[in-house]
């Protein structure tokens, strides 16, 4: 009798042991899950509810759908740069621009800015920069075409100046188009992923905030290209470490717009190398996966390999969660007509940013 005791007893005791692993296993794993959702959450301890946050569009000269007036602070318009002759603005597909232009009816406080881009020796940046009089004669033409538009600023994106001269000549060109608009006017300019292509300390005498690009950060597949922070898939750089850079190289946080990407990067096979975010969709074999260092999704392949990463919803969230806390200036994103047609991410970015 006594031995039957000790064995039921012994199976209780057992019992009891299984139970309370199971519970400190569970205990183990909610902890881990917390712990990898603060990771992308961050401590928000920066956030501030009467902060006005940029949320700009950027918006390419061909035609499509333009994002809507009231889910933006400000549309950058990127079609324009230096002329054949180095002395003034070309604009392609000006009735683009007008069309921009006429959603400040439906938004009065919405703002127009007009971006200059190019990228290369054939850009002709360098022969306007680097030549005194033809860069007085850009700055008068800059001044010309704000008034004659109506534009609420200019905002410059040259992928890069090549040479320390370049550089200088460049923030000279800041102060130039500042002096010629006046404070009314926004004057702003994109920086590279680690605050590279001029002084930013000294750029920022003269400009509103720059537009950090933080995004080809992995450039291709097999990596991430839009890293929050550092894990194994991302790529040479991370929003983290971008924003390190800048602020080492002189600027400040409230200086600094994000860049968000409404494209993915793809191996080119499967996926393009670029693929409109509106393209991204699960083909045989694949599997959508969530990096919860990094903070973003991505797909891979039947070996798990992978083959896209983007931004979703989820992610962008974040990511406006963390301009928040870090103090930035707003976001921006590259570029409207890559969302989908239920403007998913468009609709994220304006209800995290500006409670649109």
């Amino acid at each position: 009798m006594i031995d039957v005791i000790r064995i039921i007893f012994e199976k209780q005791i057992f019992s009891i042991c299984i139970i309370m692993k199971k519970q400190i296993f569970s205990i183990f794993g909610a902890v881990a899950l917390i712990a990898a959702v603060s990771a992308c959450r961050g401590s928000q301890s920066a956030a501030d509810d009467s902060q006005q946050l940029e949320c700009i569009a950027y918006v390419w000269e061909d035609d499509g759908p333009v994002p809507p007036a009231d889910m933006v602070t400000a549309i950058n318009y990127l079609a324009a740069h230096p002329n054949a002759t180095f002395d003034g603005v070309a604009i392609n597909n000006v009735p683009r621009l007008r069309q921009l232009l006429d959603l400040k009816k439906q938004n009065p406080e919405l703002r127009v800015i007009l971006s200059m881009g190019g990228a290369g020796d054939a850009s002709g940046w360098s022969e306007m920069i680097c030549n005194d009089e033809l860069r007085a004669r850009f700055v008068a033409d800059c001044k010309n075409i704000v008034d004659e538009y109506g534009l609420d600023g200019l905002d410059f994106d040259w992928e890069f100046p090549a040479s320390k001269e370049e550089e200088a000549k460049y923030v000279s060109l800041f102060k130039e188009v500042r002096e010629a608009l006046g404070a009314d006017k926004r004057v702003t300019a994109a920086a590279g992923l680690f605050g590279n292509g001029f002084d930013l300390k000294e750029a920022m005498k003269y400009l509103d905030y720059i537009n950090l690009m933080s995004y080809d950060m992995g450039w291709q597949a097999p990596y991430h290209h839009t890293s929050l922070r550092r894990s194994p898939l991302s790529g040479v750089c991370t929003i983290e470490e971008s924003l390190d850079s800048c602020i080492a190289h002189g600027a400040q946080y409230k200086d600094i717009v994000l860049g968000l990407a409404f494209y993915g990067r793809g191996n080119g096979a499967e996926f393009k190398n670029w693929t409109d975010y509106r393209d991204i969709h699960l083909g045989q074999g694949m599997e959508e996966r969530w990096d919860s260092i990094a903070c973003v999704p991505y797909i891979v392949d039947s070996l798990g390999t992978l083959i896209v990463g983007y931004e979703n919803p989820r992610s962008l969230e974040i990511k406006c969660d963390y301009i928040k806390e870090k103090g930035l200036k707003g976001g921006m994103y590259w570029r409207s007509e890559l969302d989908n047609d239920s403007l998913d991410l468009t609709r994220t970015v304006a209800r995290c940013l500006i409670g649109k």
